[in-house]
């Protein structure tokens, strides 16, 4: 019996047949976290300063899960990522990167929506703040990198050093092509820092930069990773005859209109950050201007432009993450197998819930970190290193769980963005220092007695009013107890110990700073009388921690109390 092909059965409407995915959305409006965030952190604003800023959040919300999210995806897409155009029809080197159509407008939206430079937009008349210039930075995270993100970075680096080591020439005449409204560039501002020989080990490389008698300088060398390469670029070399390492400004085209005297060897095959190119360059001869003191060079290297990179990386991980959830959560509510919605299974809830509580809590940090980092507390030396290293592995782990979360569709690549976003997140842990690195960064940060005094300050304020709560008193009691410990490891340890565990003991600090983090979070809705919510994810994130991520939960807990359960699903 002949019927017509659109009645065969393996056609038929099915359990995810009216699954949409999350574009459409205000990404927004749909994070009480990122919320609370804004509203807590923006408490002292004039009411005009905060409702413009809620504002001008909320509508990159919507343009980060509706045109954005739409351009990331296609810019994605095979034959749309970007490409070397080493000569011109006449054969004349250009060594021109050439973007998708998508990529370009992607990155012109969210320029000219100012998501770095907003405060270079005359009609807007208050500060730009890190909690919003942040926000932003999350917000655009949550499509990936996206081939924007990580340019976003390096340009928002590039903006805050000329700033604040730029000579007027320089402010003059590269603020307006980075960040000036109207520009043509957008984002196109790079990093060329490593070498095959040295990458966090900077001092190791070859570079030669020598005076010029006009009082620029000649760069010789190569460079193994230019992230982004563009029109303005930052870049270190070692000055002639010393092992000083020199900080530079290089732009992609002279005074004179000639390509400046570098030549991109290849693009870097990379797993992930695949939205934005990375390239192989030689330096035969180019031009550069010293950029701050030349002596200098590594202390506002790390100063400036790392240091706002490592920020950008632990809010963009956070970012990742948070989609992640996401998307796993909206999956959820139409799959069903074997005859039951998977969220009447008690261990897919489970992992659900534990996903919402970690993504939870490295969004607090992260912007408790931001904000100690705006007013230049000592803490911040701790929590920036700290956050880079966390934020990462913990995107990677929580993007993965979400990817299994969708069963065979979490790795089709045009089913969701989550294989994207997990790529991007193994990514992060590697940008700007791996996991022994940076934890060795902050192992250094946690020994100066200035700076660990000064997180100790933060840890005693953040449970200043926690002893006198009865419902908080096991996490109170856990968060003593972690406290204790990495007081134990920095000043009973050897030498060597501390060396070889740095991972473990940068893990003990995040757990500390977490657990305060929820006790103030928790202590001040009791204070404001609001409903206690976070009470939930602070007695959920002390029970991963005492108990371990894939250890059994305890039956008096949270993740057996359906209230807690639903404040999780909900978040």
């Amino acid at each position: 019996m002949s019927h017509h092909i659109s009645e065969h059965p393996s056609l038929q409407p099915f359990d995810i047949s009216e699954y949409k995915g999350l574009r459409g959305k205000n990404f927004y409006d749909m994070d009480p976290a990122l919320q609370r965030m804004v509203d807590r952190y923006s408490v002292t604003y004039e009411p005009t300063h905060k409702q413009a800023m809620v504002d001008h959040i909320r509508k990159y919300g919507e343009l980060v899960g509706g045109i954005l999210d739409e351009l990331t995806e296609e810019c994605h897409k095979e034959g749309k990522y970007g490409e070397v155009v080493k000569y011109d029809r006449t054969g004349k080197r250009i060594d021109f990167i050439k973007y998708s159509e998508e990529q370009k407008l992607a990155r012109k939206i969210s320029y000219d929506h100012g998501v770095v430079n907003l405060d270079f937009h005359p009609e807007w008349k208050f500060e730009f703040t890190h909690i919003h210039r942040y926000a932003l930075t999350y917000l655009m995270n949550l499509n990936g990198e996206g081939g924007v993100a990580c340019p976003l970075a390096m340009t928002d680096g590039m903006i805050l050093a000329l700033k604040k080591i730029g000579t007027e020439e320089q402010k003059n005449k590269y603020l307006p092509l980075v960040a000036g409204k109207g520009s043509s560039s957008h984002f196109m501002a790079g990093q060329y820092v490593t070498e095959r020989v040295g990458g966090s080990n900077v001092s190791a490389n070859r570079t030669i930069a020598k005076k010029l008698p006009n009082g620029k300088w000649e760069l010789t060398g190569e460079k193994w990773f230019c992230s982004n390469p563009g029109d303005l670029w930052v870049t270190t070399a070692k000055m002639e005859g010393t092992n000083t390492v020199g900080m530079f400004l290089v732009p992609r085209i002279k005074d004179n209109g000639e390509l400046n005297g570098h030549h991109i060897l290849r693009k870097k095959d990379i797993i992930g950050s695949r939205g934005k190119i990375t390239v192989e360059i030689i330096y035969d001869k180019v031009e550069a201007e010293e950029f701050g003191r030349p002596g200098h060079g590594l202390v506002n290297l790390i100063r400036y432009i790392i240091k706002t990179s490592r920020l950008h990386v632990g809010l963009g991980a956070c970012g990742n993450a948070r989609r992640s959830v996401m998307e796993a959560s909206e999956y959820a509510k139409f799959r069903t197998a074997y005859g039951k919605k998977i969220l009447e299974f008690p261990s897919f809830v489970k992992t659900l819930a534990e996903m919402q509580i970690l993504q939870t809590a490295n969004c607090f940090v992260n912007f408790r970190s931001v904000a100690l980092a705006e007013t230049g507390d000592d803490a911040a030396e701790i929590t920036v290193p700290l956050l880079k290293y966390k934020s990462s592995s913990q995107a990677s782990y929580i993007t993965q769980k979400a990817i299994l979360s969708l069963g065979g569709n979490g790795i089709i690549g045009d089913f969701s963005p989550l294989p994207r976003l997990h790529n991007d997140s193994i990514i992060n842990e590697t940008w700007e220092g791996t996991h022994l690195i940076i934890t060795d960064h902050c192992l250094h940060a946690l020994q100066k007695p200035k700076v660990y005094a000064a997180f100790q300050t933060l840890l005693d304020q953040l449970t200043s009013e926690v002893s006198s709560i009865t419902e908080l008193q096991n996490v109170y009691s856990l968060f003593q107890l972690k406290r204790k410990e990495l007081e134990q490891c920095l000043k009973e340890e050897s030498k060597d110990w501390k060396d070889m565990n740095r991972v473990y003991i940068a893990d003990v600090t995040y757990n500390v700073l977490v657990l305060a983090e929820f006790l103030e979070q928790t202590v001040h809705d009791i204070k404001e009388k609001l409903p206690t919510k976070y009470l939930y994810f602070a007695k959920g994130y002390a029970e991963m921690v005492r108990d371990g991520l894939e250890a059994p939960r305890q039956k008096d807990g949270v993740f057996f109390d359906s209230k807690a359960l639903e404040t999780f699903l909900s978040f």
